[in-house]
Parts: structure tokens; sequence; C-alpha cells
């Protein structure tokens, strides 16, 4: 086994060990898949909790002392320095422009998320506190209306009665006066009768006999 074999095979392992310590799989670890995302759970973490896996990743990608048959391998120096200052150059540059971005954006979507439910939820209150006083209101003008119905019934009832009363007596009247009217014109009718039949006789008499009487 050569000094670089060695360095790819614990490099390999080290990221096989962190991988498997996240309980990720490879696959989901690619795909952005796990359990946090696939239950819609939005992970915060500190701005240097990230470190510490790259630290162990960039320490396992450091060559050790190890042994391969009979030969001890030791690390490059010039390998260990250009590892460690590469790490050390970019720990600022993607904590600034990857990782602070990508936090804030979760930031905003779960505050943007959190105010549209608080202003579903709020809207449901008031739709349900106006259909409550809706309600109310006309629970209390059916009852309105049926109160003003019945005082009008009320008011109206007696005075159907006395127009019917009114009524009835002038019928009474006019059925009365008539009746009078026509008894009095009855004896009238029944007086002037044997006037006119003692009348009626003499003229027929008269004509019988072709000579007045």
């Amino acid at each position: 086994m050569t000094r670089w074999g060695s360095v790819r095979a614990r490099e390999a392992s080290a990221r096989r060990r962190v991988i498997v310590g996240s309980g990720l799989s490879s696959a989901s670890v690619v795909r952005g898949e796990g359990p946090a995302i696939q239950e819609g759970i939005t992970v915060r973490s500190e701005p240097g909790s990230w470190l510490l896996p790259i630290a162990i990743v960039a320490g396992a990608a450091i060559p050790v002392p190890a042994l391969a048959s009979e030969l001890n391998l030791y690390p490059d120096v010039t390998t260990v320095a250009t590892n460690i200052a590469l790490f050390l150059l970019l720990i600022y540059p993607v904590n600034r422009l990857l990782v602070q971005p990508l936090l804030q954006v979760l930031d905003e979507r779960e505050a943007r998320t959190a105010g549209a439910l608080a202003q579903v939820e709020q809207l449901g209150e008031e739709a349900r506190a106006a259909r409550t006083a809706i309600e109310a209101r006309l629970v209390e003008a059916r009852a309105a209306a049926q109160a003003r119905r019945n005082a009008i019934l009320s008011d109206g009832e007696p005075r159907e009665r006395a127009l019917l009363e009114a009524a009835r007596a002038d019928a009474n009247g006019i059925v009365e006066s008539v009746r009078q009217s026509v008894q009095v014109e009855l004896a009238e009718a029944r007086g002037a009768l044997p006037a006119d039949a003692r009348v009626l006789a003499r003229e027929a008499a008269a004509r019988i006999l072709g000579r007045a009487l």
C-alpha cells in the first residue's frame, strides 16, 4: 500500500464514519434527503456548528503515521500545511457566501410561513366572529318583526270589530228604513184602493149602459 493509497483509504473511512454518525445514507446526503427534510423540519444551526464535520473530514485527510507491511509512513509536511491553509482560507468565504445566506433564506421562509399561518388563523377567527354577529342580528330582526306583526294585529283587531259593527248597524238601519217605507206605501195603496174601485165601477157601468151615471 502506497502513501496516497493509505491517505485515500483513511479519508474514505472518515467520510463513512461521518455519514453513519449523522444517520443518513450517502444517497440521502447527495439528494439532500433525511429525517429533518422529509418531516418538513427546518434545521437551524449556529454559524460554527457546521465546522465540526469539515474539521473531521479535513483531519482524516491529513496523513498520519501508519503501518503498511513493515514500513512506517509519515505525513508530508507540505501536504499537511497546504490542507490546513486551504481549510482556514475556505472557512470564512464558505460561511459568508454559502452558509449564512442559506440560513437567512431558511429563516425568512419560516417567518413568512409563520406569518401566513397566523394571518389565516386571524382571518378565520374574524370570519367566525362576523358570522356569529350576523346570526345574532338575524335573530333580533326576526324577533322584532314578529313583535311588530303581533302589535299590528292587536291594534287592528278592535278597529276591525268597530268597522264591522258600524257596517252592520248601517245595514240594519237601511233595511229598517226600506221596510218602513214599503209599509207606508202599502198602507197608502190600501187606503186608495176602495175609492179607485168605485170610480172604476162607475166607468164600467156607464160604458155598459151607454150613458153617464
